[in-house]
């Protein structure tokens, strides 16, 4: 017989799948326009697009967007953040020059940790990868840096408290076997600048680091929630098309992260302009791109464009 706890949890488990699973039944009922602008005036001979996403979410989706297939029908290419290239993300980390923090001769991750965040740590490697931490033979991976486990646990929750759609990967995929040409917004000195902002954030000395890993170990499981009521959040608005209410919860976000958002907006901007006078675009990224004064919706306008959501339609049952 399941004791209390394994019930409660169980339970917790099963509200979270119905939840997603109410979410997913909305969109094949109402999702028709979501983050969808059209773009005109300045000259422009025709309208173009954007599309603001939630990454994670299916392409799929799209499918019974009766908004977007007219949207997408109208435009000949469509520009993406980045188009994925075999080696470039690694090509570009190598020409960083971040100064590599390393453990005192002799030391290595359990001199830095207590053993409650150890124990937890060993349990929860163990889990993403088979490998005890406890047996010698993988004593190289003593070595790993606080900050590299805690990237690696950071990343494996997110990646198993949301779903995995590869919603701008899908759209791009269709825009090339119609033959439109597709082209990206982000150049490699952009994706670089983005990646030394993050590791800019990274804390510079081990014992800090230790400090932050202790502290999203002993917080694993209310991270966890934490992470599972943001996605569910952000998937909500997005169904709904409700643009406000994401922006209200994102501005902090897009404000912390200039590099991400501002500055790769503003460096959009030209491309976006140039793309738009040669023909229909569709422009696909992340939806915190567009929100703030700084967002694209506001670039655009500043810059003599008439920027307008396409509101949602109820589609037949």
């Amino acid at each position: 017989m399941l004791r209390k706890k394994q019930i409660s949890t169980y339970k917790g488990y099963l509200e979270k799948k119905i939840v997603f699973a109410i979410l997913f039944v909305l969109v094949a009922a109402t999702a028709d326009a979501q983050f969808l602008f059209r773009v005109s005036g300045n000259g422009l001979s025709a309208p173009s697009y954007l599309l603001g996403t939630i990454h994670y979410l299916p392409g799929s989706l799209l499918d019974n967007s009766a908004e977007y297939l007219e949207a997408e029908a109208q435009c000949r290419q469509m520009y993406v953040e980045g188009k994925p290239t075999p080696g470039k993300i690694d090509n570009q980390q190598q020409r960083q020059e971040q100064p590599k923090v390393t453990y005192p001769d002799g030391k290595n991750i359990f001199d830095f940790i207590d053993t409650e965040s150890a124990a937890i740590l060993k349990e929860k490697f163990k889990e993403a990868t088979k490998i005890d931490l406890n047996d010698t033979t993988w004593k190289s991976f003593w070595d790993w840096t606080p900050a590299a486990y805690y990237n690696f646990l950071a990343s494996r929750l997110k990646s198993q408290t949301r779903p995995h759609g590869g919603m701008d990967g899908v759209l791009m995929m269709k825009a090339q076997k119609q033959g439109w040409d597709v082209g990206e917004l982000d150049d490699e000195e952009l994706t670089l600048e983005s990646l030394n902002e993050h590791q800019n954030e990274l804390p510079p000395t081990i014992d800090i680091q230790a400090d932050s890993l202790m502290a999203l170990l002993k917080g694993y499981e209310q991270k966890r929630q934490i992470l599972t009521e943001g996605y569910e959040k952000l998937t909500k608005y997005w169904i709904l098309g409700d643009y406000e209410g994401f922006a209200s919860t994102q501005l902090t976000s897009v404000h912390q992260h200039t590099a991400m958002f501002e500055k790769r907006n503003a460096k959009w901007l030209p491309r976006m302009q140039v793309a738009m006078s040669e023909k229909p675009t569709m422009f696909v990224f992340g939806a915190g791109h567009l929100i703030g004064e700084q967002g694209v919706i506001q670039l655009l306008r500043t810059a003599g464009y008439e920027v307008e959501q396409i509101k949602i339609k109820q589609l037949s049952r």
